[in-house]
């Protein structure tokens, strides 16, 4: 397998659900096994079933991807990550769930895929590779 793996936020997750652009990227990087998830993408995708069996359609959706675990080295630099934007008090209107995203693709050599601007303000301090699905505000 060739190129860039990408961890998925949900917002790319949901995204694709309904952007036919985004749909595309998806799919294409989903067939050559470059989209993993962790437990936090996969449970907040999960959140956004409507019912009962579209929450068991899409478990089994998430259980065909690549797969990186949220570790404790990944939760210690989140919070890491955190205490360094609390110094430039850039930590507040700020998504928790984002810094250990981003720690566990920055863990697992990965870059996150999303369209979600905390993903800027994290890159930033760690320096790791992140990417917008489709250019910021287009969507």
């Amino acid at each position: 397998m060739a190129g860039v793996v990408y961890l998925a936020d949900t917002s790319f997750l949901v995204h694709q659900e309904r952007e036919p652009a985004v749909r595309n990227r998806y799919e294409r990087l989903l067939l050559q096994g470059r989209v993993a998830l962790c437990q936090l993408t996969a449970m907040e995708w999960l959140n956004t079933a409507a019912n009962p069996q579209a929450a068991a359609a899409l478990t089994t959706v998430i259980k065909g991807h690549r797969w990186f675990d949220v570790t404790t080295a990944a939760m210690d630099r989140a919070m890491e990550v955190y205490i360094q934007l609390a110094a430039e008090s850039q930590h507040r209107n700020f998504s928790l769930p984002d810094l250990v995203i981003a720690a566990t693709a920055e863990q697992n050599g990965a870059t996150v895929l999303h369209y979600d601007s905390d993903y800027d303000r994290i890159a930033a301090v760690t320096g790791q590779p992140v990417e917008w699905v489709v250019p910021q505000g287009s969507l």
